[in-house]
């Protein structure tokens, strides 16, 4: 009797509980909620800069330490045959690419070295020279911003040439310039600078020597300075 119950209960069928899926608006409210409260906490915080981001520095002039390298293309046109510093009785134009190495030693104060490559056309086989110079340098005006700023160069030198220079002279000179400029910061290391350079050569042989024709010269010019 008793294995009869046992059958029967063993094939009695059994009843199984089905669990329902979740539907798909559950499934997307398990996914979103997470994701607000996580925005949520955010969105009350302040944002933290990156660690690698600066604000741009400002556009300044040169100051106190910046070391300079002066790069300019200037033309010459002869003046002043009578001046109240030395006569310039030589009419010779002339062109060239100059290069200065300035320090500067106060903000408004700088000192250094030059070289000029010149070529000066004589209407037949042209003449070349090379001049190597001292340089200070004066500002005489900066604006409040530091956008620009105004400056006077003075220097002495020696020039060597291929041939006598002005023709009649001879193929060394000494030189001498002064005159105003304009700098212009284009980048924290970059400057635009133009300007009008009073400039004399002549070898100091005297006014009553013949070989002594001498030239007074304005030099337009523009070029970079590159600080570092």
């Amino acid at each position: 009797m008793l294995a009869i119950v046992g059958a029967q209960v063993a094939l009695a069928p059994r009843h199984r509980h089905h669990v329902r899926p979740l539907s798909v608006s559950l499934r997307v409210l398990c996914l979103i909620l997470p994701l607000a409260l996580s925005l949520g906490g955010c969105a009350g915080r302040t944002p933290l800069p990156h660690a690698g981001s600066r604000r741009p520095l400002a556009l300044t002039l040169p100051h106190e330490g910046d070391h300079i390298t002066d790069v300019r293309v200037y033309y010459a046109i002869p003046i002043l045959q009578k001046s109240f510093f030395w006569d310039g009785n030589s009419e010779v134009d002339s062109a060239g690419l100059r290069i200065r190495q300035l320090w500067q030693v106060e903000n408004d104060v700088a000192l250094g070295v030059g070289l000029a490559a010149t070529n000066w056309f004589l209407g037949g086989p042209d003449v070349q020279s090379i001049e190597a110079e001292g340089v200070g340098r004066a500002y005489v005006y900066r604006s409040d911003d530091d956008s620009y700023g105004v400056f006077c160069d003075v220097t002495g030198g020696f020039q060597q040439a291929t041939d006598s220079i002005p023709p009649g002279g001879t193929e060394w000179n000494f030189t001498f310039s002064f005159g105003p400029g304009v700098v212009v910061p284009l980048q924290r290391a970059l400057d635009l600078q133009t300007g009008l350079t009073y400039h004399h050569i002549s070898n100091a042989l005297g006014r009553d020597s013949p070989r002594n024709p001498s030239q007074n010269e304005a030099q337009l010019w523009i070029g970079l300075a590159f600080r570092f």
